[in-house]
């Protein structure tokens, strides 16, 4: 067969090629994109011929959860082959299902690689169920524990279960077992109580994580050696999606057993259309194996995203980060944006006053605090990226899941798992993009339903120009390192080289998070006047010094910015650059906020006020004075320490500051809190204080290291965290708690008369 789209274009030969792609689905089952996309032409185009093959081609998928029936002998294979399988497994399994659940059965470390769409979360569920001890499930983003744990709240009925995003020993008079979801981070905690949990199973979901090249990967490599050392009799279970050799985790983590497993599944559960675009949104068909599909281009008869729109159907766009910023994007895609009406639908009303209320932001374009994010919600238009708060993550991609998203502009963060299928996946970008999150982000073009449908999607690339470089990254394999970071030579950075030494020599302290070379250097004697300065600063007698005295005045800010500078350079053996500076006192300022238990939207707020000089502002409108020269104020971006590489600049040098971004101002608050407070400074300075307390038995310290691990020093609210409720939750929820402890929560009776939209979080721990 030749040049296929333009005989299913042409009506040429279709008789002749239904035969041959239905024999090739009988013959190899549907494990080629080529196949795949010959389905996805004739049912778009030949849908009247197509429904008379409809039921052989989803028998030869085996898409048994279809309910399909068998009408031909052939079929009738299918169909005995789908009831040996509800026989054996009692659930509407694939052969690919089937065969996971196999392979975590027989085998005490089962490594396989499926693609996106294989339902490989349908086969984790049960067997989380199906497991009688502990479960730990790692994964590597904090959004898709929101995923898991959402699913397995609702899946898991048994109360005696707990369902836990973090690694504790709690609810011990009740639970009989747990299920910890985690990231690799968050998975430490579970080696300093190894001898209270009996850990059945390991589940390392979307584990090409370990093949980054840098500290994380590092880490991820150093969890999986360590979980094995610590729970040898586990099984270990290791998930990718399009990998070549999914036996590199065994190989790399030195898995001793006869019992070793690895695959590759290349089936596939919908059909894709390929198309690109021109500068003039006309759109083609081409194909990526072109001795088959043809090698040229031919004209699409419509605009799919358009004909999606319409069809209140949802299209993702894979843009850069850089796009969404400058709001390039806008004018980039106007023509769609343009087709997008208000939504009226409660639901989506609720997600938006969510995030208004958590970011401060507003909808109305004349107010200070307008998010062009938040109004875009209105008419089901989406902004996903890495500096997008959590909180904010996770609402809109429950906001998706809802069917509310018409369009979705996303860079490559939404390819670590999230379970958000689209209809059309546009590819605005491909240079420097790598391969393997371009594949993960094609795999969310068409939903796999549960309708008797053949199921396809669309992925267009965004100019001809592209095609080539498109059909290279979906025809390449994708080869994960087999040799761990762990065992490859030393780098030019010393911190990276501290970080592995002491993961190797088991030097690395679970409890801080930091190295012991890093314990040494916060301990010594050199570092306690600097902390007995911090602590005078931020303490009268042992009461914290509220935030409006501790800020006064220009030189306390200074002081005591200075005082927590010492002590970081103390950490890293050198003082810091002028950019550094900058940077640092940003977060130390965020910080303290913290501690002074100002919320996400309130030091938002601050941030956005300074920046935008809305006080000045007000004061010369009152005086009747033009305002609308005025430039905004110095502002030092986000950015990761240490780097003696970072300038000085303004990040809003030439904007005016009533034309300040307020959405800028949130996606740079979450980087400090997330990226540069979270998941470095915060533990150091944890370390620092909790360290000085044990040798002073100073109570001022191990209150401030409370308040930075915590944002609390109340008992009560600290175990209420530990059950995994939020401060909103704490606010809502305190006064309808008895008694909190590691062994139970004691409610009053009065629990039972809030409604159950505000009790999610202890939901589990009534009962």
């Amino acid at each position: 067969m030749k040049d296929i789209i333009k005989k299913i274009l042409t009506d040429k030969d279709i008789e002749a090629i239904f035969e041959y792609v239905i024999d090739r689905l009988y013959k190899n089952g549907p494990v080629s994109v080529c196949d795949m996309e010959i389905l996805s032409l004739l049912k778009l185009y030949h849908n009247d011929v197509f429904k008379e093959f409809k039921n052989s081609i989803l028998n030869y998928m085996a898409l048994f959860y279809k309910d399909i029936k068998s009408n031909t002998l052939k079929e009738v294979v299918f169909g005995q082959y789908k009831k040996y399988l509800e026989a054996k497994y009692s659930k509407h399994y694939t052969p690919v299902q089937a065969n996971i659940v196999k392979g975590i059965e027989n085998n005490n470390c089962f490594s396989f690689s499926a693609p996106t769409s294989t339902g490989k979360s349908f086969v984790f569920m049960n067997k989380i169920q199906e497991t009688k001890n502990d479960v730990v499930v790692v994964v590597p983003s904090r959004a898709l524990i929101n995923e898991y744990y959402l699913k397995l709240n609702d899946s898991i009925k048994d109360k005696s279960v707990n369902v836990l995003t973090f690694i504790d020993k709690i609810n011990t008079r009740f639970a009989k077992r747990n299920v910890f979801i985690v990231t690799p981070e968050r998975c430490r905690e579970l080696f300093k109580l190894k001898n209270d949990f009996n850990v059945d199973l390991f589940l390392f979901d979307e584990a090409q994580l370990s093949d980054e090249n840098s500290k994380r990967g590092l880490y991820f490599d150093s969890i999986v050696r360590r979980c094995y050392k610590a729970f040898p009799q586990s099984k270990f279970v290791f998930a990718h999606p399009f990998v070549k050799n999914p036996e590199s985790q065994i190989e790399k983590n030195h898995f001793k057993s006869d019992n070793l497993h690895a695959v590759q599944f290349n089936q596939k559960s919908v059909g894709q259309l390929f198309l690109c675009t021109d500068d003039l949104w006309n759109y083609y068909h081409f194909g990526i194996d072109k001795t088959i599909m043809g090698k040229q281009k031919h004209p699409c008869p419509f605009d799919p995203i358009e004909q999606t729109i319409k069809n209140k159907g949802s299209v993702l766009f894979y843009v850069s980060k850089a796009k969404i910023y400058n709001k390039k994007f806008i004018n980039r895609f106007s023509k769609y944006i343009n087709l997008c009406e208000d939504i009226k639908d409660p639901k989506a009303d609720y997600y938006i006053e969510q995030i208004k209320e958590y970011t401060g932001g507003d909808t109305n374009s004349l107010r200070s605090h307008y998010s062009q994010l938040i109004s875009f919600l209105k008419k089901g238009i989406v902004i996903h990226h890495g500096s997008l708060p959590l909180q904010i993550r996770l609402l809109i991609e429950q906001f998706t899941k809802d069917g509310l998203c018409r369009l979705c502009f996303a860079t490559s963060t939404l390819e670590q798992g999230i379970n958000m299928p689209f209809d059309v996946v546009f590819l605005d970008r491909l240079d420097g993009s790598k391969p393997l999150a371009v594949k993960n982000l094609i795999g969310r073009a068409g939903r796999s339903s549960l309708d008797k449908e053949f199921d396809f999607g669309y992925v267009i690339v965004s100019s001809p120009g592209r095609m080539s470089k498109f059909r290279e990254i979906i025809q390449s394999d994708e080869i994960l390192d087999n040799v761990s970071l762990l065992e490859k030579e030393e780098t030019q950075d010393d911190d990276y080289n501290d970080f592995k030494e002491a993961i190797i020599n088991d030097t690395y302290s679970d409890e801080y998070n930091l190295t012991e070379k890093d314990l040494q250097k916060l301990s010594n004697n050199a570092v306690d006047p600097v902390i007995k300065d911090i602590l005078n600063s931020v303490f009268h007698n042992d009461t914290l010094i509220p935030l409006k005295i501790l800020t006064s005045t220009s030189q306390n800010r200074l002081e005591l910015y200075a005082h927590f500078q010492k002590l970081y350079s103390i950490y890293l053996g050198r003082n810091l650059e002028r950019g550094e500076q900058n940077v640092f006192n940003t977060a130390i300022k965020i910080i303290l906020w913290q501690v002074h238990g100002k919320t996400f939207k309130n030091i938002c707020w601050y941030r956005y006020a300074y920046a935008s000089k809305s006080h000045e502002r007000d004061i010369q409108k009152k005086l009747g004075q033009n305002t609308d020269r005025l430039e905004a104020a110095f502002f030092t971006e986000y950015k990761d320490l240490p780097d003696k590489r970072i300038n000085v600049y303004n990040k809003l040098d030439g904007v005016k500051a009533k034309n300040v971004d307020y959405d800028l101002i949130m996606f740079d608050t979450y980087d400090y809190i997330d990226k540069l407070i979270g998941f470095k400074l915060s533990d150091i300075l944890y370390a620092t204080f909790y360290k000085y307390y044990e040798r002073k038995t100073d109570s001022r310290a191990l209150k401030l290291a409370k308040f930075i691990k915590y944002g609390t020093d109340n008992e009560k609210h600290i175990w209420m965290l530990r059950y995994g409720m939020s401060f909103e939750d704490i606010e809502l929820l305190e006064k309808y708690i008895d008694d909190i402890n590691s062994t139970q929560i004691v409610f009053k009776n009065s629990i039972y008369t809030i409604p159950d939209e505000d009790k999610k979080s202890i939901l589990r721990f009534l009962n």
